[in-house]
């Protein structure tokens, strides 16, 4: 019973960690990052208001003020971790001194955005409670599943800053890659929970999976600091200009994203057609040659917001999908099984 509910709960933190990175998406495209002002609060209600004559005369002045305050208290606590450069670097940010105006569409996109958020770190929680028993006989799933806990937890930390500090880079970006992390997490706790399909490749084609799962990451982290650059471009420029003020984090991002696709199509010719996770590689390679005609969209104002949508969830779906397939490839002891 322990076990089977283990499970369930493990597939549901997946699942829904998966979905942030959609909603995720949604924010992205609909410009809704700053929809909520405040945090964890949406315009000083736990419900959003519906129009903005329910709020006061003043409310901008007054949001802007109070994130201006918990950014300095922040700005303060990295100073005394010794992360001085950040500090700096936040305080200088003239951005923090913007106000938002109430728009009812995007903030309510960002409040689903949190309470997702919120649903997602109940069921976490929930599993790493029923990952307790398992330290008796099997502490691998316990690790595991409290880094996947944690993960999500200073993630949702991370929220709270990125809107105090106004969406700046850098933060932004590490609240991205944590949700990565948290994903990661929680597929291994479920390989050492109940070991995946013992894999019929041969080590050429485990070699081959590593490979393309490194050129996975390596294009997360590239399309993370793209995103940054893309957030600050002037968006009056046209395609060109674009791509040049871009340059090079966009080339090498646009070449790197042509050979996942190239590997991702060599692997599904080279596994057998009766490896039982081959449903998951032909995604990998349909979500990879989709991701070539979704990025550079992102550079056209009459579909960047499509672009902006798609682009991070199929990102998400190719990296859980091929840390999946590797992850079987982690051998795991009698005890563990």
């Amino acid at each position: 019973m322990g076990h089977n509910a283990y499970l369930k709960l493990n597939w549901l933190s997946i699942f829904f960690i998966f979905l942030l990175f959609v909603i995720g998406g949604l924010v992205r495209s609909t410009g809704s990052g700053m929809g909520c002002p405040d945090w964890p609060k949406c315009f000083g209600e736990y419900v959003p208001p519906t129009s903005e004559s329910e709020l006061p005369v003043n409310y901008e002045d007054f949001f802007t003020n109070q994130r201006v305050q918990k950014t300095e208290r922040f700005v303060s606590l990295l100073k005394k971790i010794g992360l001085t450069d950040k500090a700096a670097e936040i305080e200088n940010n003239t951005s923090l001194n913007e106000s938002h105006q109430f728009n009812v569409l995007k903030a309510y996109v960002e409040y689903i955005n949190r309470l997702w958020g919120a649903v997602t770190g109940i069921i976490v929680f929930a599993c790493f409670l029923l990952s307790i028993p398992y330290l008796r006989n099997n502490k691998k799933v316990f690790i595991f599943t409290t880094l996947g806990f944690i993960s999500v937890f200073l993630n949702a930390l991370l929220g709270a800053v990125v809107v105090n500090s106004n969406l700046i880079g850098g933060i932004v970006t590490a609240h991205f890659i944590a949700a990565f992390a948290s994903i990661c997490f929680f597929i291994i706790a479920r390989h050492f929970a109940q070991p995946f399909p013992s894999s019929i490749l041969t080590s050429g084609q485990k070699r081959m999976a590593f490979f393309l799962m490194i050129l996975i990451a390596i294009q997360v982290i590239l399309g993370a600091e793209l995103r940054e650059l893309y957030d600050v471009l002037n968006h009056v420029l046209n395609f060109g200009e674009k791509t040049n003020a871009l340059a090079p984090t966009f080339q090498y991002h646009g070449l790197l994203g042509i050979l996942t696709a190239i590997m991702a199509i060599y692997q599904l010719i080279k596994i057998p057609k009766t490896y039982k996770s081959i449903k998951y590689v032909k995604w990998i390679a349909i979500l990879a040659v989709a991701q070539l005609g979704f990025g550079p969209m992102a550079l056209l104002p009459e579909t960047a917001s499509i672009s902006k949508l798609f682009h991070i969830s199929f990102g998400a779906a190719i990296f859980a999908l091929q840390f999946y397939i590797c992850t079987a490839f982690i051998s795991t002891s009698k005890s563990e099984r």
